[in-house]
């Protein structure tokens, strides 16, 4: 049972590692560009997705480094989905800190994995350190789901 758990944070922490494609391509019913900080804002609808990704979300704002004009974070706000192959998170916001290889997720999250499903409703992934920490709010239970088909 351990080496299940592992697993299944091994799994979101390669699930959750952005794409290094060359290209994303994004739709949105909105852009806005602001040069002092240096953002791009997607409104409504926003769909981004690659080769090995899919992103939907309500809006998702881009911010840069001061100096460097570098991606330096990538947040989502509302309805936020993210497919990669047999891998899904849903929650209402995510923040991707690009730099520090750092994923924030808040909300109602469920992480589901073939028929392998978690809940929670704070979620912490450290790319560097291979570490996630899933947790729930007082009220609620972190709950995991096993499917032991194999």
């Amino acid at each position: 049972m351990n080496k299940f758990f592992l697993f299944i944070f091994i799994s979101l922490i390669s699930f959750l590692k952005i794409s290094y494609s060359n290209e994303i391509l994004i739709e949105s019913d909105k852009l806005v560009i602001t040069n002092e900080p240096l953002t791009t804002t997607f409104i409504g609808n926003v769909y981004a997705f690659d080769d090995e990704i899919k992103l939907w979300s309500d809006k998702i704002l881009i911010l840069y480094t001061e100096t460097e004009n570098r991606i330096d974070q990538i947040k989502t706000f509302g309805n936020t989905k993210l497919v990669r192959e047999n891998q899904e998170i849903i929650s209402e916001n995510i923040t991707y800190f690009v730099i520090d290889k750092k994923i924030y997720a808040n909300g109602d999250i469920t992480l589901t994995q073939d028929e392998n499903i978690m809940k929670g409703n704070e979620l912490k992934v450290d790319l560097v350190d291979s570490t996630s920490i899933m947790k729930s709010s007082k009220n609620n239970k972190v709950t995991v789901k096993i499917n032991n088909n194999e």
